[in-house]
C-alpha cells in the first residue's frame, strides 16, 4: 500500500474537483465519479459507461484518480480533501445533505 500521492495524481484530482463543482453535464459526471469514492453507499456508485460521455481529458484524469484510489487505500478526507468533497455533496446530493443535517440535530 502506497499512501503517497504524486504530483500528477494530485493535479488530476484537483482538476476533477474543480469540474465537479461546476453545474454542467461534465461536472455532474465528475461529481458522480468522485462521490463514489467518498461514499458509494450513500452517494451512489459510478457507471463505467459514464466515461463514454466525458471529454477525453476528464476521462484521463478519472483513470489517474482511479489508480490513486487503488494504490493509496485512503478516502479523500484522509488526503486533505474532505471540505472539497463536502462541497460536492452539498451541490449534487442536496437530499443527502438534508438527511445528514437532520441526523446531527
Amino acid at each position: 500500500m502506497n499512501t503517497a500521492i504524486s504530483a500528477r495524481q494530485k493535479a488530476a484530482l484537483e482538476r476533477l474537483i474543480k469540474i465537479a463543482q461546476a453545474d454542467t453535464g461534465q461536472g455532474r459526471m465528475a461529481a458522480e465519479f468522485l462521490l463514489s469514492w467518498w461514499n458509494a453507499s450513500n452517494c451512489g456508485g459510478f457507471d463505467l459507461t459514464t466515461l463514454w460521455g466525458v471529454d477525453t481529458e476528464i476521462a484521463a484524469d478519472m483513470i489517474t484518480v482511479f489508480a490513486l484510489v487503488v494504490s493509496c487505500h485512503r478516502y479523500p478526507d484522509d488526503l486533505g480533501y474532505g471540505e472539497e468533497f463536502r462541497q460536492i455533496v452539498r451541490a449534487w446530493r442536496p437530499a443527502l445533505r438534508t438527511r445528514q443535517a437532520l441526523a446531527e440535530d
